[in-house]
């Protein structure tokens, strides 16, 4: 999956002038480590993703900011997941450690970096901020979330404003450009049903 600002990347091209709900929502399936409940959240359980992604699509009202958000996240994942963690994977040559924790290491650095120097980012988090999480029932939403995010999204940017990052190699800001520009077309085509 990608790191919190690639998501915010995508998520600011599919709704340029989205609210914070949309971008609070484009981050929340994050939001637990357990990876059960991840595994869920995410649809890896089921045995036909893109087929429970569409149908999650199809019941949900996509006029609900926060919802839509939580899908454009589910979307990116399963892109990402199929098309740049195999070449991540297949460009590890540092036999010293697993592949999976120095994917998890320099995805989590370039996010760093990323909330530090695109130009976007201040925009997208004002937006972020503008919001209240504090009790999620006021959403109406019919998707799994607990009842307070404010604490996981204050969690991210606590830790992101904590560190610079470093711009890294695989993940440049030019490839999570690319990354993005592509998820958004194929979101805003897919989205339509």
């Amino acid at each position: 999956m990608p790191a919190m600002m690639m998501h915010l990347a995508v998520a600011r091209l599919v709704r340029p002038d989205g609210d914070g709900l949309f971008f609070s929502g484009s981050m929340s399936p994050d939001y637990t480590d357990a990876r059960e409940i991840k595994s869920y959240i995410h649809l890896r359980d089921r045995p036909d993703r893109g087929a429970a992604l569409a149908e999650l699509r199809d019941s949900l009202d996509l006029s609900k900011p926060f919802d839509e958000g939580w899908l454009l996240h589910l979307f990116a994942d399963a892109i990402w997941d199929v098309e740049t963690v195999p070449r991540y994977e297949a460009s590890h040559t540092d036999t010293s450690r697993h592949w999976f924790w120095a994917y998890r290491s320099e995805q989590g650095s370039a996010s760093h970096w990323m909330y530090h120097n695109m130009p976007w980012s201040r925009g997208v988090w004002d937006r972020i901020d503008s919001v209240s999480l504090a009790d999620t029932r006021t959403l109406d939403t019919p998707l799994p979330v607990p009842l307070e995010l404010d604490w996981y999204i204050d969690r991210v940017r606590r830790k992101h404003s904590g560190s610079a990052g470093e711009r890294s190699e695989f993940f440049s800001p030019e490839m999570v450009e690319a990354f993005a520009e592509a998820t958004a077309a194929k979101y805003l085509e897919w989205v339509k049903g």
